[in-house]
């Protein structure tokens, strides 16, 4: 039987790279292909997507968020000899998403989701992957890049599995998370979709569905992805800040295998100040 696709999220920490003042990041952050066929990354620059592609069997798609290649991204990385690309395409989080823009209440930085078409060359099976950082200091920014993600779904789709991977900066039960799952901001009981899956609660596209809570195993790792490293050469504090900020949802239909967050710390060392999120995924059958 064809091994379950292993799809993640890894936020690479634009900070401190390829190294800090006492240790090597990027073997550290590379060893995490290890683990997956397709890969949605954010906060990487060209060195980082260098380091993560040269020689390794994985290619990247995606502008940079200002639009060209200077700049963080939020690329997708595939394995190749697993994954062929049907199509690719960028869009800002923002309401003029077709050009680099900052969204709502966002004061800074201007947001990207980066996108690709698959079919997976072991299985015959195509899917979609959206691969988005949303910002993290304006709320209504959060919530309308919920909104559009699941719009922009539907099309990129074209009538087939979703995979949403990112550094959504929202965790379980926050409105933005409540959006993605079909489940609307004001705290509705359960998803409000219809019978095929697609939403009816006023968003339009595919409710999504928590790949950690839709596992058929239970979720290895921390229950966390993220823990505030102040300084990565420095013990990290018993009391510093940890969330659930990363994400893989899937749209309903897809089998999840397995979740887990990888929280490796060679030496004590951290890679990242976000741990990679794995799951392993099946596709429905094609029609």
């Amino acid at each position: 039987m064809t091994a379950a696709l292993r799809v993640g999220t890894y936020n690479l920490w634009v900070a401190h790279w390829p190294a800090t003042r006492t240790y090597d990041r990027a073997p550290l952050v590379r060893a995490a292909l290890d683990h997956v066929d397709v890969l949605g990354t954010q906060e990487g620059t060209t060195a980082h997507l260098a380091a993560l592609t040269d020689g390794t069997g994985f290619a990247a798609v995606g502008r940079s968020r200002d639009g060209g290649t200077a700049g963080e991204h939020s690329a997708v990385l595939y394995r190749t000899a697993r994954l062929a690309v049907l199509a690719t395409g960028d869009f800002w989080l923002s309401p003029t998403p077709e050009v680099p823009s900052t969204g709502w209440d966002a004061p800074t930085y201007r947001r990207l989701c980066t996108w690709a078409r698959f079919r997976d060359r072991a299985t015959g099976a195509t899917f979609a992957l959206l691969n988005a950082h949303l910002d993290h200091e304006g709320a209504r920014a959060r919530l309308e890049s919920a909104r559009l993600l699941r719009a922009r779904a539907a099309a990129v789709a074209e009538g087939g599995p979703v995979v949403l991977t990112g550094d959504l900066n929202a965790e379980p039960g926050s409105a933005p998370l409540r959006v993605l799952l079909g489940e609307g901001p004001g705290g509705a009981a359960g998803p409000v979709v219809g019978a095929d899956g697609w939403a009816v609660d006023g968003a339009p596209g595919p409710a999504l569905v928590d790949a950690r809570t839709a596992s058929a195993t239970p979720p290895a790792g921390p229950a966390t992805t993220f823990t505030q490293v102040l300084d990565p050469d420095a013990p990290v504090p018993a009391d510093a800040p940890r969330q659930r900020i990363d994400h893989v949802l899937v749209s309903r239909g897809v089998a999840v295998e397995q979740y887990a967050v990888l929280d490796a710390r060679p030496g004590g060392r951290h890679p990242s100040d976000h741990d990679p999120v794995v799951a392993a995924l099946r596709f429905p059958a094609r029609a």
